[in-house]
């Protein structure tokens, strides 16, 4: 893979002729000149996997992608998995629906990296849109690479060795009240132990590892040092100079790296907006010591 630059922004791979357009500084990139639905040979998974890597978060536009495609894109990153949490898509066993007016209980609507509460959180996600909002229900992606490297050298000397409870008890006590949360989680699994600094397996970048939606407590410290330090650290992820901002189009495609970056769908619209997601199977997260 060979990368041609045309300007500061925009890189072309010379063997594909794939564009890769950056979006935002910390995270974030367009690529075009691909049709995912044909199919995904060697030398465009190539490019397509170098470019997750660098820019964590990677968007195509105006892609007819049937199902069956998906799977098969999503396989070429690992084993697809399938989370319980969301409803199947039309029987797929590893595809997932996401589907909402905008009037359901949005449990994605905190910033969160998906499924921190199992011992092997998805190493990301491939999501496809088929119905969009005419305005509204963007997703916004923060780099986590970005969020620890911005913080004092003091205070990541301080969290590199510390390690945090995820639990998804927190979400059913947040919506409690909420008779629409799904049914699908309820047997939730028991809370588990994770860094709170990431070592990424194959980039070698640290990440910050907490999120607002699963992590409750660092249980090495005090509850009043756990809490005010998670704060801290839930506010950083949130600041603007990390994040991108997507707005979704029917035939849009996402795919985005679990392992250093964090969500938030906008629950702004009142329309139907329809999305199929594969997830991808990941490891056990490692921190600095291993």
């Amino acid at each position: 893979m060979t990368l041609h630059a045309i300007n500061t922004a925009v890189n072309r791979d010379t063997t594909t002729g794939i564009e890769i357009r950056r979006l935002a500084p910390a995270l974030g990139a367009e690529l075009s000149g691909i049709d995912l639905g044909a199919g995904v040979d060697d030398a465009t998974f190539a490019v397509i996997h170098a470019a997750l890597m660098e820019h964590q978060v990677i968007f195509f536009r105006d892609q007819d992608l049937p199902v069956e495609r998906q799977l098969e894109l999503a396989r070429r990153f690992g084993n697809p998995t399938y989370s319980k949490k969301l409803p199947k898509y039309e029987g797929h066993d590893y595809v997932s629906l996401i589907e909402s007016d905008g009037t359901q209980a949005n449990v994605g609507g905190r910033w969160h990296t998906d499924n921190t509460d199992f011992v092997a959180p998805p190493m990301g996600s491939v999501l496809y849109a088929e119905e969009t909002p005419s305005v509204g229900g963007d997703t916004l992606f923060s780099s986590m690479y970005a969020a620890y490297e911005a913080l004092s050298p003091g205070l990541r000397a301080h969290i590199d060795g510390l390690v945090a409870q995820h639990d998804n008890n927190l979400i059913r006590l947040r919506f409690i009240d909420r008779a629409d949360l799904p049914a699908t989680g309820l047997d939730v699994p028991p809370p588990v132990l994770h860094p709170v600094v990431r070592v990424h397996p194959v980039t070698g970048r640290r990440a910050l590892f907490v999120n607002s939606s699963y992590t409750r407590r660092i249980p090495s410290v005090s509850d009043v040092e756990s809490r005010h330090l998670l704060a801290l650290l839930m506010e950083q992820v949130m600041m603007p100079e990390f994040q991108v901002r997507f707005q979704w189009r029917p035939g849009s495609v996402a795919i985005w790296d679990n392992r250093c970056t964090q969500h938030f769908a906008s629950n702004d619209y009142r329309e139907k907006r329809r999305m199929r997601r594969v997830q991808i199977d990941g490891d056990e997260p490692r921190g600095i010591s291993g």
